[in-house]
């Protein structure tokens, strides 16, 4: 095993991003290179301690400027949940599992708690709950020592999930490429001329461009949606840097497009494009100070500066050549509150009872106890389902 496996090894496979770096084992080779080793705030001090004891480093304190990442997992909200499945296509690891308009659930053994499918979901259905481990002493073992083996194979399991889904993602865009190869020489006849195997690798090439554009504004509206208001110092720089990448992206985009022949749909406007995006980012901004009970200042600068950013959009729809989209109103059905808190309950009470199941030497008394939990939540959602419809 090379340095950077061995560094790699001691990284808690989050693959979330926090480091700048888009996943662990690109991080593991920047510190063998000489990186900092406080830069993974999901690891915290006991990665940090591990990396200096391999390396034979001082220990550092953790980077805070990066923010904090507790042991935590993604609990997504079914009730809301519209089947849109980003939240899977954001999942570094496949713990989430559904199909296109139907409900998505998380496998909480599988989750790293890296946050990333919160960002991409449009309805705001996912949240981040915090870990509860508890770990028994047995055959006289500390229940600290119990807890690093289970974090220590969590995170060998976590890094062969996030390598086999990035193997399937590669099998997947080589099987496509293929079936775009095997159709443009089934539509020329055999004594026309050749396919163009250079076009379709610049189609590849720009579908790639695309992937990272999409990733790399993600990650901005995650930061944006993740760093305080007004932001830090530091957290500043980090969505400068983000911002630049961003745009670096659209620009690579913006020139592999050029060399390309002209699409059958009406080109986007990169100004137009542009507007968009900030008014998101501007609406994320006022949304987040709402929620965390902002000072009337503040949330009236960030409501002028969403103004602005409207203004904005219509100047850009205003000068651009693409038509204006038609609107439509759709009246979206009332969610139950009460219905969705009672489900709420009987999640968590389904959890507990499976957890105590699993649970080595869990008394009976304990275990039902649980089950009664469990049939008092389910006998309430079953009493006010026909109430909610």
């Amino acid at each position: 095993m090379n340095l950077i496996q061995r560094i790699d090894a001691l990284l808690p496979q989050t693959q979330c991003g926090k480091c700048g770096h888009p996943g662990c084992k690109p991080y593991a080779e920047g510190i063998a290179k000489g990186e900092a080793i406080n830069k993974c705030p999901p690891g915290g001090q006991e990665t940090i301690a591990g990396l200096a004891h391999l390396l034979r480093v001082p220990v550092l304190d953790l980077d805070t400027s990066r923010g904090e990442a507790p042991a935590q997992l993604a609990y997504i909200r079914e009730a809301e949940c519209i089947g849109c499945t980003k939240c899977i296509q954001a999942c570094p690891v496949d713990a989430i599992v559904g199909a296109a308009k139907l409900m998505h659930t998380v496998i909480i053994d599988e989750c790293t708690g890296c946050d990333l499918c919160v960002a991409p979901c449009p309805v705001d259905c996912i949240e981040m709950r915090p870990l509860v481990s508890v770990v028994p002493i047995v055959g006289g073992l500390a229940a600290n020592d119990l807890e690093r083996h289970e974090r220590r194979l969590k995170r060998d399991r976590a890094r062969l999930r996030y390598e086999q889904r990035n193997a399937r993602l590669q099998r997947e865009e080589e099987h496509k490429l293929a079936e775009r190869l095997a159709r443009a020489k089934r539509s020329t006849p055999m004594d026309a001329i050749p396919v163009d195997n250079h076009q379709v690798v610049q189609d590849a090439a720009i579908k790639k461009a695309k992937i990272t554009v999409a990733m790399s504004r993600a990650q901005l509206h995650k930061s944006l949606k993740a760093f305080g208001h007004p932001p830090t110092f530091e957290q500043q720089s980090r969505l400068i840097v983000l911002q630049q990448q961003f745009e670096a992206a659209e620009q690579a985009l913006a020139t592999l497009e050029v060399g390309s022949p002209p699409a059958t749909s009406t080109p986007k406007d990169p100004e137009l494009k542009r507007a968009k995006i900030q008014l998101a980012m501007r609406r994320a901004e006022l949304k987040r100070a709402q929620e965390q009970s902002a000072d009337t200042q503040q949330l009236a600068t960030l409501s002028a500066a969403l103004t602005a950013a409207e203004q904005n959009l219509h100047e850009a729809e205003a000068a651009s050549e693409q038509p204006a989209p038609v609107l439509q109103r759709v009246e979206k059905r009332p969610i139950d509150s009460q219905l969705r808190q009672l489900k709420t309950a009987l999640a968590y009470a389904r959890a507990d009872f499976s957890k105590l199941q699993r649970q080595p030497g869990t008394h009976a008394d304990e275990l039902n106890a649980a089950q009664r939990k469990l049939d008092e939540a389910q006998r309430q959602v079953e009493a006010h389902m026909p109430r909610s419809e």
